[in-house]
């Protein structure tokens, strides 16, 4: 152990924090992986297809109640060299966002009971209510975690949100196995929660404190209210496909599309450690000499990951479904490949769209968002009457991927930088014949070999190409740096 910690410590900064970011998603998304078949063996697929209508009222929560303040404190906390500034600003994100938090929870038992009326699937109103007290609590969180990351404290990070996860994981196998069903596994969630909340409101009042500032209020949500219109509009690719699936579909297959859109899920989790780090400092890089060319060089590192990380996930799920789930949910493999590639382009959204967020305000981003989410509900809901859960995937793929060519054009028009497109383009079409190749090969060893060569392989051209830097001793000061 003590051996490994010298190594680690002895890799560049960057690449130290993103190691251990990375330790940090793979814990928590492993245990929930892991937790996939146990809850789906002790779990008729309809309840399950309950669970995730469920988890849509989380996804458009989160939007509201975060305020977008989290990216707030990135863009302003994260932009000054002034320490006590920084602090002050910290202090006083996190006090909004906890009067957010107790005006949420009022409002969530003054409402819950007429949310469940509202929502099909016949969702008992208590699961709503739990589901809404977790919510109410982590737009709180958010803060804590975002300051962490600012500051590099990658150690409580990793502690904070493991612990969380772990927790989470032994509550809900007690409760499942006390036959609580959908209502423990939420119960779980609520207290997991609680004891991370009670850990990182001590930690953020500790190191930054707590605050409220009308002059900093004003400024933060003049910022921070487009980011949540964004939001809420953009809850129509991420939510709004399951209530359009409630009225077309039966629970079971929601319950097939909820699984399939979990493992695809993946692109996005296997890519945070690179964008946790890098989101914070994306305005830092920015503002320095070369600030530019900085930016090219690790946003084009973060699209090679992420075509690396979906290729494989296109031929890594369907065996894992098949071997670990039930054979009620292995038609989620036909799903797959549709919902990985839309999650593809949400995220090169995510790393294309810093000239959006570079200026004083976001209503660029707000407008782009409002076009993607506006031809992603109508093609929802012609579609899904004809093809059924594809006509969903169809509309989040073409929804996605227009919302990209937006925040790259419009990024691009407001900070303009010089991206390697002929490499990328290259790396991409290498990429998406490795992933043809591999949907037709069959067997579980065979599939294993092609998944080593495949990882293999692409990482091999990356460097090749030039689009992964080799770590030299001469770049490990630059990039210590960062």
């Amino acid at each position: 152990m003590t051996a490994i910690r010298l190594s680690l410590f002895k890799l560049p900064k960057a690449m130290r924090h993103t190691i251990i970011y990375g330790f940090s998603i793979a814990f928590m998304k492993g245990i929930s992986l892991i937790m996939l078949p146990f809850i789906a063996n002790h779990m008729p697929a309809a309840e399950f297809g309950r669970l995730e209508l469920l988890s849509s009222i989380a996804l458009i929560g989160s939007v509201v109640i975060g305020m977008g303040l989290e990216q707030t404190l990135f863009r302003f906390a994260g932009t000054t060299n002034d320490p006590i500034l920084r602090k002050e600003l910290a202090a006083s994100i996190f006090g909004i966002t906890l009067l957010i938090g107790c005006c949420s929870i009022i409002i969530s038992i003054l409402s819950y009971e007429k949310i469940a009326q509202l929502l099909a699937g016949d969702i008992e109103s208590y699961d709503v209510l739990l589901i809404l007290s977790v919510l109410s609590l982590e737009g709180c969180i958010a803060i804590p975690l975002g300051w962490m990351r600012m500051n590099d404290k990658v150690m409580p990070f990793f502690c904070a949100t493991t612990g969380r996860a772990l927790l989470h994981a032994i509550f809900t196998i007690i409760f499942i196995l006390s036959g609580r069903g959908i209502s423990g596994i939420l119960e779980a969630g609520l207290i997991a929660a609680v004891i991370q909340s009670v850990f990182l409101f001590y930690h953020h009042i500790k190191t930054a404190g707590l605050s409220l500032n009308l002059r900093t209020t004003k400024k933060t949500l003049i910022y921070s209210i487009p980011i949540v219109g964004s939001g809420l509009v953009a809850f129509a690719l991420n939510g709004f496909d399951r209530w359009v699936l409630a009225d077309n579909v039966s629970l079971a297959d929601i319950a097939q599309y909820g699984v399939a859109a979990k493992f695809s899920l993946a692109v996005v989790l296997l890519l945070q450690p690179f964008t946790m780090w890098w989101n914070p400092k994306r305005f830092q890089v920015l503002s320095q000499p070369n600030g530019k060319d900085n930016i090219a060089k690790y946003v084009s590192i973060g699209t090679t990951l992420l075509l690396i990380i979906t290729s494989l996930i296109c031929i890594t799920s369907p065996l894992i479904i098949e071997l670990w789930l039930p054979q009620a949910y292995w038609n989620a493999t036909s799903y797959l490949l549709g919902i990985a590639l839309a999650m593809f382009f949400k995220e090169m959204c995510e790393l294309y769209n810093i000239g959006c967020f570079a200026s004083n305000n976001t209503h660029a981003q707000l407008v782009i968002n409002i076009i993607g989410s506006v031809t992603g509900i109508v093609m929802m809901l012609s579609l899904s009457t004809i093809h059924f859960v594809w006509g969903i995937i169809y509309a989040l793929i073409i929804a996605h991927a227009i919302r990209f060519v937006l925040f790259y054009l419009v990024s691009q028009r407001i900070t303009l930088i010089q991206y390697p497109h002929v490499k990328l383009m290259i790396f991409s079409i290498f990429c998406i014949t490795t992933v043809a190749f591999g949907l037709d090969i069959e067997g579980t060893l065979n599939r294993l070999t092609y998944i080593t060569f495949t990882m293999l392989a692409q990482i091999y051209a990356a460097t090749r190409i030039g689009i992964i830097p080799l770590i030299t001793k001469e770049k490990e000061e630059k990039t210590t740096c960062v």
